[in-house]
């Protein structure tokens, strides 16, 4: 039986927070035609239109629960099916996040025909990241979220025009307790990539600059 032939790539960035995955996404979005999802501002606006996910999403968080693996996976997969631009490679910012997501994404991968699924892992030293988040300023526009550093000398987001912030979760000390529990979920992920031998493509991003990680990646993917 002849393969399908390849007309969507979607790529999965993973790595731990602040570890350049959302600069690198923007770059390519808006100077390659690549899609970006991120599954937080995707939860966020199905609450806010109160679709069907959105009402579940909703009776999680208001009983305290976690969201289920199955609930995100279907949300980025309804996603991709119905709302991506064909053929434009894609972006998944931090997805799929868990074990759980991760196998059901690559069932709906597998059967799906026409797509390739890719991921890569981003390695950063701790203590670059922590001097990085702690300059970073973001868009307030939950719709843009852009993120920029205090030495940009920016005050509003240069996409949208919205006012720039600091994300409380950019603090030191909460960035040294992210960075502490991202090995403990991101180790079983890249364990269950090596038994189904879904390949990681690993970028040693080390004290490169944007523009530097950004040509990393374009030779890393043959562009």
């Amino acid at each position: 039986m002849m393969q399908q032939p390849v007309t969507r790539t979607i790529y999965s960035f993973f790595g731990p927070p602040g570890s350049g995955k959302g600069t690198l996404a923007q770059k390519l979005v808006t100077r390659n035609n690549f899609q970006m999802l991120s599954t937080g501002n995707l939860c966020r606006q199905h609450v806010a239109q109160g679709t069907a996910f959105g009402k579940m999403l909703d009776e999680y968080v208001k009983q305290g629960h976690l969201i289920p693996d199955a609930l995100v996976t279907d949300m980025v997969i309804d996603w991709i099916t119905h709302q991506a631009e064909t053929d434009n490679p894609i972006i998944l910012d931090g997805f799929p996040r868990t074990k759980g997501q991760a196998e059901l994404f690559l069932a709906f991968i597998k059967q799906t025909s026409g797509l390739h699924f890719s991921v890569v892992s981003f390695l950063v030293p701790d203590e670059e990241i922590v001097q990085r988040l702690s300059q970073r300023i973001v868009c307030s526009n939950k719709a843009c979220q852009s993120s920029f550093t205090a030495s940009d000398n920016l005050t509003v987001c240069k996409f949208c025009n919205s006012e720039l912030t600091k994300r409380d979760d950019d603090k030191e000390h909460v960035i040294r307790e992210r960075l502490v529990q991202f090995p403990q979920y991101a180790e079983v992920l890249l364990e269950y990539y090596r038994t189904v031998q879904q390949l990681v493509e690993v970028m040693d991003i080390a004290g490169l600059a944007p523009e530097a990680v950004y040509n990393h990646f374009l030779t890393a993917i043959g562009l």
